[in-house]
């Protein structure tokens, strides 16, 4: 009896090791390992640009919140373009190669000119008004964009992001074999580790399409001057204005004795030749030269494309369009990047969309490292730092936006505020003791930005322009406060009488 037990307990063994030793059993702990080791490495600049992201989606929004004083109109009229362009070349210096005219939208109801490194606001009449604020907005931009790096580096890493982010998702799949078992599995009532776990698995899952797509189009944007080089390198004899004019199609060619531009009849014939088309800005080839010509992009219904681009000559005749709708599928799959990528094509829904998604993306950073500090107990620094790092970015970037305001350089005061406040919370007593400071500074830096905003624009403050980021502003300040008084009321039960911060 006792042998016949001895083979059985030896016979459970074997079994035991056959099923931890199989193929699939070891790539999902392959997975695991590669997944927690890209996730750490990278995590500090995948929350940085995920949740600049996710703020970036709105930047029309904070472009007008940022200067509620420029005049607002749905409406421009070919003479209100012709009075713009005619004014910007008069104070030009040396005329650019391309003067652009953007035209007022429901998103941004503002029309500006540009040209080189020169940008006005318009009037309704079109004549020039204030130039852009150079502030937090563009600042925002670049942070996401090039991590406040010179921009082929920075383009470079926030592109390597991109497919970082999609190994991310992929072994992240790969490792949850109980993928829809697990779909809705949430232990709020067990421990920080597994309710963390829980959190992290349903937003990987759940939102996985979204941040592959996210990944992938960000990939593009940050890496597309390699594909351009290594395409051309293939294919055009490392002619890279070839490859860029065989993608998204090649410049016209004209010679004209024209000196002035016909926008009404440009307009006109836009109208007959693409009914639906709905003009966004408009490009001025070679302002006041023998080869000038006219350039019209507007938006298509239904289509996820930037725009299509209308040719016309100086007297306002259509010659072609560049084909971006109706090109080589590849084509329109280049030009349709920007749309999918901010979320800038259904309007505010998509926008606010965008906003939550890009949110749950910053979150599954957060609670990744989570999981893993959860298992370090003897890590204490990091404990402390990690939810340092989390609650030091947003109170940073908001008090970046207070100094924009005051006229102050917005980069500078985030560069010194975030590693200042991250090295500050390695010293307090715990990680709990961290959310809650950091909670508490962060409300402090909206409530600023705020009172900062109402300040200077008393009488714009309320006006549309600038009306939903102060709303915003105040209602994420009432979140954050109703987290505090949570977090407080945990720390009472669990340490007796509540004690001031100090």
């Amino acid at each position: 009896m006792d042998h016949r037990q001895h083979y059985r307990n030896a016979a459970m063994v074997v079994q035991m090791n056959t099923k931890r030793n199989k193929p699939g059993v070891k790539v999902v702990k392959s997975m695991r390992k590669s997944h927690a080791a890209i996730g750490l490495t990278w995590a500090m600049l995948l929350y940085l640009v995920c949740l600049s992201g996710t703020l970036a989606v709105f930047f029309e929004e904070f472009e007008r919140w940022e200067q509620p004083t420029i005049p607002e109109y749905p409406d421009y009229t070919p003479d209100s373009i012709e009075r713009a362009t005619d004014m910007f070349l008069a104070q030009a210096d040396t005329p650019p190669k391309t003067l652009y005219v953007v035209l007022p939208s429901t998103a941004m109801p503002r029309m500006h000119v540009s040209g080189d490194d020169t940008e006005f606001y318009l009037a309704a009449d079109g004549t020039l008004t204030d130039p852009p604020a150079q502030g937090w907005t563009h600042f925002l931009l670049h942070l996401h964009n090039h991590l406040l790096l010179p921009e082929t580096a920075g383009l470079l890493i926030t592109g390597s992001l991109g497919v970082i982010l999609c190994g991310l998702i992929v072994t992240g799949l790969l490792a949850h074999p109980s993928l829809l078992k697990d779909l809705f599995r949430f232990r709020n009532q067990r421990s920080d580790r597994l309710r963390e776990l829980d959190l992290h698995n349903r937003l990987g899952v759940w939102g996985a399409p979204f941040y592959l797509m996210m990944g992938m189009t960000g990939a593009f944007f940050g890496l597309v001057g390699v594909l351009i080089a290594a395409g051309a390198w293939l294919w055009t004899d490392n002619d890279r204005d070839a490859l860029i004019a065989a993608v998204y199609g090649e410049d016209i060619q004209i010679v004209t004795s024209e000196k002035k531009i016909d926008y009404r009849s440009a307009f006109a014939n836009l109208k007959t030749a693409a009914p639906d088309a709905q003009p966004i800005y408009l490009m001025l080839q070679n302002p006041g030269q023998d080869t000038q010509y006219l350039e019209i992009a507007a938006t298509l219904p239904g289509r996820l494309i930037y725009s299509e681009i209308y040719r016309f000559h100086p007297d306002g005749q259509l010659l072609s369009h560049q084909g971006l709708s109706d090109g080589p599928i590849g084509r329109q799959v280049a030009y349709s990047v920007y749309r999918l990528h901010f979320g800038h094509f259904g309007g505010f829904m998509s926008k606010a969309l965008y906003a939550i998604m890009g949110t749950a993306l910053t979150l599954l950073c957060v609670s990744g490292v989570n999981i893993w500090l959860a298992r370090q107990k003897d890590w204490r620094l990091l404990h402390l730092l990690w939810p340092g790092f989390v609650w030091a970015c947003p109170g940073a970037l908001a008090m970046a936006a207070v100094a924009a305001l005051l006229d102050f350089r917005p980069a500078p005061v985030f560069l010194i505020t975030l590693p200042l406040l991250t090295i500050a919370t390695g010293f307090m007593a715990s990680a709990a003791r961290v959310r809650q400071y950091g909670k508490l500074f962060l409300l402090g830096c909206l409530l600023s930005v705020f009172a900062t905003h109402i300040g200077l624009y008393a009488e714009y403050s309320w006006r549309p322009s600038a009306v939903g980021i102060n709303v915003g502003l105040l209602l994420l300040g009432l979140i954050i406060y109703g987290g505090l008084l949570s977090s407080f009321s945990r720390s009472s039960k669990k340490l007796g009488p509540a004690r001031p911060l100090s």
